[in-house]
């Protein structure tokens, strides 16, 4: 019985999650890895890990952020989002993925890079965060200089070094709503790329 009270559950909040992004956009594959180590860059599903750190090319904002940009919530069991509107992002966090309240923050990162600090660092959710980032004022707008289907995420374990990542993760591109989205099991730094160095 307590099976299917959280499997119904969990089909309950994976709709909610849903419906908090355009209708339109892909869902996301499954959950943590069974062969996933300890590091909590591992932590996703839908990402491909390096045996050493590569450079990426970022994905510049049209008008660079003059300082960095932040918002912090408490959330629990029940969800909740974030958003930095003068960044293009919004990150939702469903219900459960939580199993008690904690006080969550993302900062967008200063200069042109559509980069991002989730904290506290190395924070698992039971279920995944969707994070949704507007490619309006981006290189990846509507006849930008980036095609925004060759976008994806990468995870930069060092601030410092925010273009050198070692895990990428796909990333869901709406045209249509000029959007791309991914998720995430753990905070950490997530930069969107276009490409290799």
């Amino acid at each position: 019985m307590r099976r299917r009270i959280l499997l119904v559950t969990s089909a309950i909040v994976a709709a909610i999650a849903v419906a908090c992004v355009p209708n339109d956009l892909p869902t996301f594959p499954g959950g943590p890895g069974t062969d996933s180590p300890v590091d909590p860059g591992a932590a996703n599903t839908n990402l491909l890990g390096f045996n050493k750190a590569i450079e990426v090319t970022p994905l510049l904002r049209s008008q660079p952020l003059p300082e960095p940009v932040s918002a912090s919530a408490v959330v629990g069991p029940l969800g909740g989002t974030l958003s930095l509107p003068s960044a293009g992002l919004l990150v939702v966090v469903p219900p459960l993925a939580l199993p008690s309240e904690q006080k969550i923050t993302v900062t967008a990162v200063a200069g042109s890079n559509v980069a991002y600090e989730f904290a506290p660092h190395g924070l698992k959710f039971n279920l995944p965060l969707v994070v949704t980032q507007n490619l309006s004022g981006t290189q990846a707008s509507r006849n930008g200089l980036v095609n925004p289907l060759s976008l994806f995420a990468g995870y930069y374990p060092d601030s410092t070094k925010q273009t050198s990542i070692t895990e990428s993760l796909n990333v869901n591109v709406n045209l249509l709503n000029q959007v791309a989205t991914f998720s995430v099991w753990h905070f950490s730094g997530y930069i969107l790329a276009s490409g290799r160095e």
